[in-house]
């Protein structure tokens, strides 16, 4: 639960991609408009959700969000009356994972914290994509369940992969397959956002379905019920909380 992704001949290849820089720019810039326009978001330093994730047939968990200046991120889930917490403070990251026992909070490793980086930048991997050093390339189109989507692969500068499928007509993201390398293994996750809704001029999708790399297996989904842009929200919210040092049992003389 804590953990919770470019060859033919030189000739041709130098052509295409000139062809194609210009056709993944228009798909960006169609779908950032789509989405709100780059100003909007520029505008956008903090958010704050909240909502459910389905952890199981019948069973609901609650989960609070919080976003600043895309470099910090909170998440809290509750389960059972236990609250697990994940966050990011710019460089460091922690957790609280009670439902093993632990209920101190514990150093995130590197793997977590690259991680948690791209959750904190709430932009997404195409906004500002050259100067985050992000590569996209066009694929062409493919089918998606009788929707014709345009195909994107973004690598990003730590060579992360993410396959981005976004609906020819709306321009709004419909699929995203991710490749990651977590304790020196590959994860492949699959995420189908639907359910976009208009806050304060900017699209989010307010229901996410999150599957592992067996897509015909089902995975758990992500409701949004509240969306707020641009809260008032505390670096403290963001800081480690000092560990409680463990009382040593009094000796016996």
């Amino acid at each position: 639960m804590k953990t919770k992704l470019l060859f033919i001949l030189s000739l041709f290849f130098f052509s295409s991609t000139v062809s194609n820089a210009q056709t993944v720019d228009e798909i960006i810039a169609s779908h950032l408009k789509a989405t709100g326009g780059v100003e909007k978001w520029a505008s956008i330093n903090s958010m704050k959700m909240t909502g459910n994730i389905d952890i199981a047939p019948g069973m609901k968990a609650p989960f609070i969000m919080y976003f600043k200046d895309k470099t910090k991120f909170r998440f809290e889930l509750e389960v059972q009356g236990l609250t697990m917490i994940l966050a990011l403070d710019n460089d460091s990251g922690w957790s609280i994972i009670p439902f093993s026992g632990k209920t101190d909070p514990e150093r995130m490793s590197p793997e977590e914290i690259k991680s948690s980086k791209q959750q904190a930048d709430f932009t997404g991997d195409l906004y500002n994509y050259k100067q985050k050093e992000n590569l996209v390339e066009y694929l062409g189109t493919e089918d998606m369940e009788g929707t014709e989507t345009f195909k994107l692969k973004v690598t990003r500068k730590n060579n992360d992969i993410t396959y981005m499928y976004l609906d020819t007509e709306s321009y709004l993201s419909l699929k995203e397959t991710s490749k990651v390398m977590m304790q020196d293994k590959e994860i492949e996750s699959v995420t189908l956002p639907s359910n976009y809704k208009d806050v304060e001029g900017l699209k989010f999708a307010f229901s996410m379905e999150l599957r592992g790399s067996d897509e015909a297996s089902g995975g758990q989904t992500m409701n949004i019920e509240t969306l707020v842009l641009n809260p008032k929200v505390s670096d403290e919210l963001f800081k480690m909380p000092a560990v409680t040092p463990a009382v040593q049992p009094a000796s016996e003389d």
